[in-house]
């Protein structure tokens, strides 16, 4: 079809309206995923832990665990020899990004999550740990791709487990819980949450929101002055849409908006009886 209208506009023919360029086919995307340890030194009865990056090409986004009005989210699964065990993944804050369905939450360029693991048994055999990635990366249009990597583990007695460089740049852009913020207070009523404190230098607060079935988040109000900040995100409950989940909000308080600016991790059962309060 683009050879005939190049054709017909070479010619001084007139070209139908309704006869288009066929849109350009875009290449799949090229991500690169690796693993490696998160400490200079594996080391029995700690939390070691495993940092897992995936290298994203310019223009393209993958997802965060919730990731808005559309997509998908990014995946990790760790299969381990006897005598090891992992604990539940770390996920970086996440950008915000405006994609024809809505907003959406993920990560551009480079983006490690961080995976603990510890022995089971007193003197585990070294061995080998074998990481799958999944993910959705997308810019005008979206690929599914997948990865595996392997890293061999020895864990070593009477020392400690010192995090390397890279570790410590990956737990900068990491989420703490909402209660290790000083004098931040999170009150839960029958139709909204309210979180409320003092101001950061990064910037004004905003909510990331988590996607929990049967509750439905509205938009944040913000309230404050340059000292303190009220933010009110209202809730509906939808029981009908639960699909047997416990109601709770989740989500993330974030300031600024740089990946490594503070964020804040907020998860709180709703109890229909009564309000809920935490400092």
């Amino acid at each position: 079809m683009q050879c005939i209208m190049l054709l017909c506009i070479a010619l001084g023919l007139p070209v139908s309206p309704g006869l288009r360029l066929a849109p350009k086919v875009e290449p799949a995307p090229v991500l690169t995923f690796s693993v490696e340890s998160g400490q200079s030194v594996m080391a029995r009865g700690y939390d070691n832990t495993l940092l897992c990056t995936l290298e994203i090409p310019d223009g393209y986004h993958v997802y965060w665990k919730h990731p808005g009005a559309s997509g998908a989210p990014t995946e990790i699964e760790v299969s381990t020899p006897a005598g090891y065990e992992t604990g539940p993944m770390r996920w970086p804050r996440p950008e915000t990004f405006d994609e024809p369905e809505g907003t959406t939450y993920g990560y551009a360029g480079r983006v490690t999550f961080i995976v603990p693991f510890r022995n089971t048994v007193p003197s585990p055999e070294p061995g080998e740990f074998v990481v799958s990635a999944r993910w959705l990366a997308c810019k005008k249009a979206c690929f599914m791709g997948s990865a595996t990597a392997t890293i061999r583990v020895a864990m070593f007695d009477h020392v400690y487990p010192e995090p390397t460089e890279a570790m410590q740049a990956a737990a900068t852009r990491m989420p703490v819980p909402i209660a290790d913020r000083p004098s931040t207070r999170v009150t839960l009523a029958a139709d909204r949450l309210v979180i409320s404190g003092p101001t950061d230098p990064a910037g004004p607060p905003g909510f990331i929101p988590g996607d929990v079935p049967g509750v439905l988040l509205g938009e944040p109000t913000l309230r404050g002055d340059e000292a303190r900040f009220e933010l009110v995100i209202p809730f509906e409950l939808e029981p009908g849409n639960s699909l047997g989940h416990e109601p709770r909000i989740e989500g993330l308080l974030v300031f600024g908006m740089k990946p490594r600016d503070p964020s804040y991790d907020i998860t709180m059962p709703i109890h229909p009886a009564a309000d809920a309060v935490t400092d």
